[in-house]
């Protein structure tokens, strides 16, 4: 024990003495404190200049602030070159209002006339009326995010509605009201709000994801290092094998998780401070229930270390730092697999899929933090499921400290897998 703890906490100083280790950190954690403070302080302000403006205006003159509507509406009008051809918009004021827009009409005669203003940049676009039911649309270039055709559209049906009804002695607007009179919903969720637990379940997801992918390649390659300059000659002979190997894993998870727990506790930090600027918008992220983050912290934390032992075993299958990417492939694809298949799961919390991902070890971490979250799960799913997970992290450990003393000298090319198993057995 006293050797594990001696290469833990040297191991541990190596990270937190790293220099880019630490300047990651620093970085992340204001990233993520300004991420959170600075749209809110933008927001407020906002709030306070929207406030000051209605003050002010106030107290101005009706003439005043009629010359500032009138002013502000010039501005934000929009010019649009119309030939109806046969008087169908009666009332041009009252078609542009129905748009939602402030409308500059530019009345044409012929087809001609309507594309010359498009084209010369005198009008944004054009439309050329045979009836209310059957127009031309003119632009230059078609924005994927021009909605103009569509608040036509929409006006143009409401205007041919309007008259239709006028006509059979109806009131358009009576009628209006009535279609959109909507009924009060009141909403009781009996188990889990499975949209509203998505946000922060997805967060924690990546969470997770990051950390493997990051964390996973430091950690094979702190085991690989000393073989590589051939350092471990010299430890073995004063250090257990097993001290060397579970310290170095259990170093690079611990900190992999102190920095995660730094970066995401500054931004819920950052949140409770500016949360009021949000208005609330950020509440399904940062207000995780204690169950999520209890489960969170036994399958992550046992996920990530699970990860973590196949990580240092691979890395003790190779001597050189080089050959590690190739080497951490396989462990690499099978956790995006177990990536993949929780995020496409995330839709169905309580489906086949999921119900199995939370009991296959490799998957379960997040397969069992989807379903308590997001899901149905009964709590004997989550003992075994969690027994499952833990023996499984012990047998690999095991099993890393076995390969990492079975290929400690053996120099060269990479050890296969079953070649180093084969060897185990044999012993």
């Amino acid at each position: 024990m006293r050797q594990f703890l001696t290469v833990l906490k040297f191991e541990l100083n190596n990270y937190f003495k790293n220099k880019s280790f630490l300047l990651t950190t620093i970085v992340l954690m204001i990233l993520a404190v300004g991420i959170i403070a600075v749209p809110g302080v933008i927001m407020n302000m906002d709030r306070d200049g929207s406030g000051n403006s209605t003050v002010s205006g106030s107290v101005s003159t009706g003439d005043e602030t009629d010359g500032d509507v009138s002013e502000d509406a010039e501005e934000s009008a929009v010019s649009f070159a119309l030939w109806d051809k046969n008087g169908s918009i009666v009332d041009t004021g009252a078609f542009a209002a129905s748009m939602g827009m402030n409308v500059e009409w530019i009345s044409c005669t012929d087809t001609d006339q309507v594309e010359d203003a498009v084209n010369s940049g005198e009008a944004e676009a054009g439309f050329i009326v045979e009836d209310l039911l059957h127009y031309t649309y003119v632009v230059e270039n078609n924005s994927m995010y021009d909605m103009t055709q569509d608040a036509f559209s929409q006006a143009a049906a409401m205007t041919y509605r309007a008259q239709i009804l006028t006509e059979q002695g109806m009131d358009p607007v009576q009628i209006e009201t009535l279609y959109q009179t909507q009924p009060a919903v009141e909403t009781k969720i009996l188990g889990k709000d499975s949209a509203g637990n998505y946000a922060y379940t997805y967060m924690l997801i990546m969470v997770l994801y990051f950390l493997l992918i990051f964390y996973g390649q430091m950690i094979a390659t702190s085991v690989t290092s000393e073989k590589s300059n051939r350092a471990i000659e010299i430890l073995v002979t004063s250090v257990d094998s097993n001290s060397l190997i579970f310290g170095k894993v259990l170093a690079g998870a611990i900190a992999g998780l102190i920095q995660c727990a730094l970066i995401l506790g500054s931004a819920v930090g950052a949140y409770q401070i500016f949360g009021e600027s949000w208005g609330g918008l950020l509440d399904n992220v940062f207000d995780i229930p204690i169950p999520v983050w209890a489960a969170f912290a036994v399958f992550g934390i046992m996920g990530y270390l699970l990860y973590a032992f196949c990580f240092g075993m691979l890395g003790a299958l190779v001597s050189k730092t080089e050959d590690i990417s190739k080497a951490a492939t396989p462990i690499t694809m099978i956790y995006l697999v177990s990536f993949f298949i929780a995020i496409f799961g995330m839709n169905d919390s309580d489906g086949i899929l999921m119900r199995v991902a939370s009991f296959i070890p490799f998957t379960s971490s997040n397969g069992m933090l989807i379903r308590i979250s997001m899901g149905s799960v009964e709590i004997w799913e989550i003992i075994i499921s969690g027994v499952l997970l833990a023996a499984t992290c012990a047998v690999t450990g095991f099993l890393a400290a076995k390969i990492f003393q079975f290929g400690t000298l053996m120099y060269g090319n990479p050890i296969k897998f079953t070649t180093a198993l084969k060897k185990i057995r044999e012993k």
